[in-house]
C-alpha cells in the first residue's frame, strides 16, 4: 500500500511538472503570437504598412535596441515612401549593429528611390563587404553601374552573378546589353544566345542579338534574329488596345524596318505624324525607308528636314563620348551627299573607339566620292582587316579595284577574288553586290560571265538605278570594262543602316 501511495505521489509530481512545463511554453507562444512584434510581422506580410509600422514602434518603445523592429519598420517606411524615416531607422541599426548587412541593403534602397547613384552604389558596396556573394546587393549594384554608364565595373559583378547563379537568364541580358554599350558585339551575342535557351520568346533579346549581328556584318543571322522579333512582337496588341499609343508604333515600325517592310514601317512612323510633329530620329528612320525602297527624293527630303532639327545633336551634346551618334550622324551626312562633313563624323566615331564594320567601308566609299582613292583603299583594307567575315568592305574595295578611272588603283585579280568572297558572305547577294561581281569579271576579259551577272543585276535593281545597270550591261555587251569616271561606287548597302536599337530605347 505504501508502495502505491509512493508511486501516485511520484506520478502526480511528473505530471504537475509536465502541465507546468507545458502552459508555461503555451504562455510563452501565445505572448510571442500577439507581441507587438509578431503582430507587426503579420501586418507587414499583409500589406497593412502603417498597422505594421505603429506595432513595430510600440516594440521599439518596450525594446529600444531591437534591431529587427528597426529593420522591419525600415523596410515597411520604404514601402511607403517615408524615406527620412527610413533613413532614421537604418542610422540606428549601423550604430546597434554595425555589421548588419541589411541596414546597408535597406540604405542603399532608399538612396536609389533618391536617384542617388553613388550613395546608392556605396551602400551596396558596404553590405558586399560582410556578405560577399548577396546577390541582390551585387544585382543592385550591378544595375547601378550599368544605370551611371560604368559598364566595365557593371560587367564584373553580372559576371560574379553568373557564377554564383549560371542559369539565370536575367543576368546574361544584362550583362550582354553591357557588352553592347562597350561596341563589344561577339561577347554580346554570347551573352543572348546563352539568354535566349531559357527565355526562348523574348522578342527583345532577339532584337539586341540581330543589332550585334549588323554591327558585325552578319547580316543572315542579324535578319533572322529581326524577323524572329517581329513575330514575337507585343506592339501588335498593344495598339489594338490603345491605337493611340506612340511609343508602340514606333518601335513597331523600327522591327518592320528591320525585317526589311519598309512600307508598314512608313505606315508606323507616319501613324506618329497623325497625333505629334515628328522628332528628328523618326524623320531619318522614314528617311531610310524611303531610301530602301529607291524614293531617293523622298528620303533626301526626310534627311534634310532631320539635319534642320539638329539630328543626333542633342544626343553628341548630352554624350559627347558615345561614337554611336557621330557614326549615324556620317550616315545622314553621307545620303545628304555632304561626303566632307561625313568623314569628319566618321573620323570622329573611329578616334572614340566605334568598332562597328560599317564605319570604314562608309568613310571609304566618301572618300571615293571626292577621289581620294588612298585613303578610301586603306580603309577597305583595314575595315576586311578587322572584319573578315562581314562583307560590308570586299564590295566596296572590289568596285574600286575594278572601275577605277586612275589605272593606278586598278586591280582585276584581287577585285574579282573580292567580289566573289563577297557574294559568299551574302545569303543571297543583292543586285549591287551581282553588279560588282559583273565588273571584276569583265575586268578579267570574262565578259559573257558579266553580261549573264550584269543581266541578274539590272533584274533586281530598284528603278532609280536601273539606268546605272543598263549602261554597264552594255559596255558588258561590247566587251569593254566599266570605268566609273564620276567615282560613283556601288559601295555599302544601305540596308546596313538601321533605327535606334539602345536597350533603353527597346
Amino acid at each position: 500500500m505504501e508502495d502505491k501511495l509512493i508511486a501516485i505521489t511520484i506520478g502526480l509530481l511528473f505530471g504537475g511538472m509536465f502541465l507546468y512545463v507545458m502552459f508555461r511554453e503555451l504562455y510563452r507562444l501565445l505572448k510571442a503570437h500577439f507581441s507587438p512584434g509578431a503582430q507587426g510581422n503579420r501586418y507587414f506580410r499583409q500589406g497593412k504598412l502603417e498597422a505594421a509600422i505603429a506595432s513595430y514602434s510600440q516594440m521599439i518603445e518596450e525594446q529600444p535596441d531591437n534591431v529587427e523592429a528597426y529593420l522591419y519598420r525600415s523596410s515597411a517606411c520604404i514601402q511607403l515612401n517615408l524615406l527620412e524615416q527610413a533613413l532614421d531607422d537604418c542610422n540606428t541599426i549601423t550604430e546597434l549593429a554595425p555589421q548588419n548587412h541589411y541596414a546597408f541593403l535597406n540604405r542603399g534602397a532608399i538612396y536609389g528611390i533618391m536617384d542617388e547613384d553613388e550613395k546608392f552604389i556605396e551602400e551596396m558596396t558596404r553590405c558586399l563587404e560582410f556578405k560577399p556573394d548577396l546577390q541582390d546587393a551585387l544585382r543592385n549594384r550591378a544595375y547601378a553601374y550599368s544605370r551611371t554608364g560604368k559598364f566595365e565595373t557593371a560587367l564584373t559583378d553580372f559576371s560574379r552573378l553568373i557564377e554564383l547563379a549560371p542559369d539565370k537568364s536575367s543576368y546574361y541580358s544584362e550583362r550582354g546589353n553591357c557588352f553592347l554599350s562597350l561596341q563589344k558585339y561577339s561577347e554580346a551575342i554570347q551573352d543572348y544566345t546563352q539568354a535566349l535557351q531559357w527565355i526562348k520568346n523574348s522578342w527583345e533579346l532577339h532584337s539586341w542579338r540581330g543589332y550585334c549581328f549588323t554591327k558585325i556584318g552578319k547580316e543572315q543571322q542579324a535578319n533572322a534574329d529581326y524577323k524572329r522579333a517581329l513575330e514575337l512582337n507585343p506592339f501588335n496588341t498593344a495598339i489594338k488596345q490603345n491605337p493611340e499609343d506612340i511609343t508602340s508604333y514606333q518601335r513597331r515600325g523600327n522591327l518592320y524596318f528591320d525585317a526589311g517592310q519598309y512600307q508598314k514601317a512608313l505606315n508606323d512612323f507616319s501613324k506618329i505624324e497623325e497625333t505629334s510633329e515628328l522628332t528628328a530620329e523618326i524623320l531619318v528612320c522614314r528617311g531610310y525607308c524611303y531610301l530602301n525602297s529607291g524614293e531617293i527624293s523622298l528620303a533626301k527630303d526626310e534627311f534634310q528636314k532631320a539635319r534642320s532639327r539638329n539630328a543626333y545633336g542633342d544626343a553628341i551634346n548630352k554624350d559627347p563620348l558615345n561614337s554611336s551618334n557621330f557614326l549615324e550622324r556620317g550616315f545622314l551626312n553621307f545620303y545628304l551627299e555632304d561626303y566632307q562633313q561625313a568623314i569628319k563624323d566618321y573620323t570622329h566615331a573611329w578616334k572614340l573607339g566605334e568598332q562597328s564594320a560599317e564605319l570604314l567601308p562608309f568613310r571609304g566609299a566618301a572618300y571615293i566620292k571626292l577621289h581620294e582613292y588612298t585613303k578610301a583603299k586603306q580603309d577597305y583594307e583595314t575595315a576586311i582587316q578587322n572584319h573578315p567575315d562581314s562583307p560590308h568592305a570586299y564590295n566596296g574595295l572590289a568596285w574600286l579595284l575594278a572601275t577605277c578611272p586612275d589605272e593606278r588603283f586598278r586591280n582585276s585579280n584581287r577585285s574579282l577574288e573580292l567580289a566573289k568572297r563577297n557574294c559568299d558572305l551574302m545569303t543571297t547577294p543583292g543586285w549591287n553586290d551581282l553588279g560588282t561581281l559583273a565588273a571584276a569579271h569583265a575586268a578579267t576579259g570574262s565578259f559573257d560571265e558579266a553580261v549573264r551577272l550584269a543581266k541578274e543585276s539590272l533584274a533586281l535593281a530598284p528603278k532609280h538605278e536601273k539606268a546605272n545597270c543598263q549602261t554597264r550591261l552594255e559596255h558588258y555587251e561590247r566587251s569593254e570594262p566599266y570605268l566609273d569616271l564620276e567615282s560613283t561606287p556601288t559601295g555599302p548597302s544601305t540596308g546596313s543602316t538601321s533605327c535606334d536599337h539602345s536597350p533603353e530605347m527597346l
